[in-house]
């Protein structure tokens, strides 16, 4: 009978991920460490008389309180990271932020991957709005260049001729003749 408990609790162990054995093994760490601090020491003489307790049994209670507030402050901290969305990158969702440039403190570009599309996204305090449709051209930049604009181009003209053709219906042309 114990060893069929053990074995089911061993596969189901082993199909956790890392983040979740991370996280049971702190689990399990925080709960023995609470029972050894609770076990440690005799209280028998303190509870007969408590005024006459010495001071060693105050400075006792002291560590063993921080010790369980470390406990209950890590262990939270590793259930925050392990419960928060998105921090593990996992294959199967749909939409994923791949990068974030911000231009101002209230505006933002966001390049975002939904399915097999990517979308350029532009952010601010009042409004969410796409910019546009990005294809995927690795002819265009190599990783080893880094792209310089022209210093006749300005963002904002870009900006709105990218939002008149997106009003327009022009979505699946590419947009060469702005960067001309």
């Amino acid at each position: 009978m114990m060893q069929t408990v053990i074995a089911s609790l061993r596969k189901w162990f082993e199909g956790l991920s890392k983040q979740q054995k991370l996280f049971v093994a702190a689990l399990a760490f925080s709960l023995i460490s609470t029972v050894a601090l609770f076990s440690i020491g005799d209280t028998s003489s303190v509870t007969k008389d408590p005024l006459g307790s010495t001071p060693f049994y105050f400075v006792s209670a002291f560590v063993k309180l921080i010790a369980v507030l470390v406990l209950i402050v890590g262990v939270s901290i590793i259930a925050r990271r392990w419960i928060q969305p998105g921090a593990g990158i996992n294959s199967t969702r749909q939409l994923q932020l791949l990068e974030t440039i911000r231009l101002s403190p209230k505006q933002a570009l966001h390049l975002v991957s939904i399915g097999n599309q990517k979308l350029l996204i532009g952010a601010t305090d009042q409004s969410v709005s796409l910019i546009a449709p990005v294809e995927e051209d690795s002819s265009a930049f190599s990783s080893n260049e880094k792209f310089q604009p022209s210093s006749g181009l300005e963002f904002g003209s870009l900006l709105r001729s990218f939002n008149a053709d997106l009003a327009l219906g022009n979505t699946g042309k590419k947009n060469e003749d702005h960067l001309a």
